[in-house]
């Protein structure tokens, strides 16, 4: 990696393969060090212009090429040996390109720029070979290759009569890109149908719909107030209740339930709340006087007498409770 990183330009393969890009970068590099004319006949270079030289080729030799021409020590007579040895690639890579360039075509690359890249490519290996393609030749090779269904397209291309094959390149890399805005214009919903809301529109209309209906948003927060102060709807302050959070002190639900088990305060029963609680009036007073006379006797006694005879008067039969409602009735009159 390090012999690499010194070298301006790849080395010079055992087969030659490269032969043909490799002579152009020597000869452009000598050039650039004002040492071209060390690798031409009848050279004028003095001794240390040629030892330069000569240095520079065999540095970008492969190392056993290299080993093959160990005794030269002329840089005219190394590139010449090396010239008659690989020139032959030219014979090799000009029947490739030719072949590339005829069937090359327009139609077949789903882009300008992939296309254009491919052209140059074959172009230049032409070039290489000492075949000279025109900016005439490029424009005709790229409009006669349109797809069959571009023929109007192919026509107005032609009238506009482009004497440079960038121009035409570039006019193709305009219309393509406005023709993927189209499409994608064309691709973002369906013919006919209204475009999709903003985001700040749907938040507005939702905040309006939740002030004007079924009393939500600011009109509940309103109504829940007055309602607290004259004795409002129970339901919706039992649903006020429930959304508290639990740290202020009321109830989760499942306090509500397990709350539903213990026995009402005004008639002793289980299964209702004592503010529920549709116990008959003078049995209500049945139990408080129960209750109160409770608390004379023994602490380990009274529970157990007061509640099972409060169970016993509140599941009486229905005609008795009916009885007993009559007569208090009656007595009332």
């Amino acid at each position: 990696m390090a012999a690499l990183t010194k070298r301006e330009f790849t080395e010079l393969a055992l087969d030659g393969s490269n032969y043909l890009t490799w002579a152009l970068d020597v000869e452009i590099y000598l050039t650039s060090t004002e040492l071209q004319n060390t690798i031409i006949a009848d050279s004028t270079s003095d001794a240390a212009q040629k030892a330069k030289a000569l240095i520079f080729l065999r540095h970008h030799l492969n190392h056993d090429l290299k080993n093959e021409y160990l005794t030269e020590k002329d840089p005219y007579i190394l590139w010449k040996s090396l010239k008659d040895r690989f020139d032959q690639q030219i014979s090799l890579v000009l029947p490739q390109a030719q072949y590339d360039w005829l069937n090359l075509r327009f139609q077949d690359y789903k882009s300008v720029t992939e296309y254009n890249s491919v052209l140059h490519k074959i172009v230049s290996q032409l070039k290489l070979c000492e075949q000279e393609v025109s900016d005439k030749d490029l424009i005709e090779k790229t409009l006669s290759t349109f797809h069959a269904s571009n023929l109007v397209l192919q026509q107005q291309y032609r009238a506009k009569n482009y004497t440079q094959h960038a121009e035409l390149i570039s006019a193709l890399l305009v219309a393509e890109k406005h023709n993927q805005l189209l499409m994608r214009n064309h691709n973002a919903r369906p013919i006919g149908s209204a475009p999709a809301p903003e985001a700040h529109n749907v938040a507005q209309s939702s905040n309006t719909r939740g002030g004007r209906g079924r009393g939500r948003g600011r009109g509940r927060g309103r109504g829940t107030s007055r309602g607290g102060r004259n004795g409002g709807n129970k339901n919706h302050n039992s649903r006020n209740k429930q959304r508290q959070p639990k740290h202020q002190g009321q109830p989760s639900s499942s306090n509500n339930h397990s709350g539903q088990q213990q026995a009402c305060y005004r008639c002793g029963c289980t299964g209702h709340w004592s503010r529920t609680c549709r116990t008959p009036k003078h049995l209500v007073e049945a139990y408080q006087q129960m209750m109160k006379r409770d608390k004379t006797q023994p602490k380990n006694e009274s529970h157990h007498v007061a509640l099972p005879e409060a169970n016993a008067l509140v599941n009486a039969d229905d005609d008795d409770l009916m009885k007993y409602e009559l007569e208090d009735f009656g007595d009332q009159e």
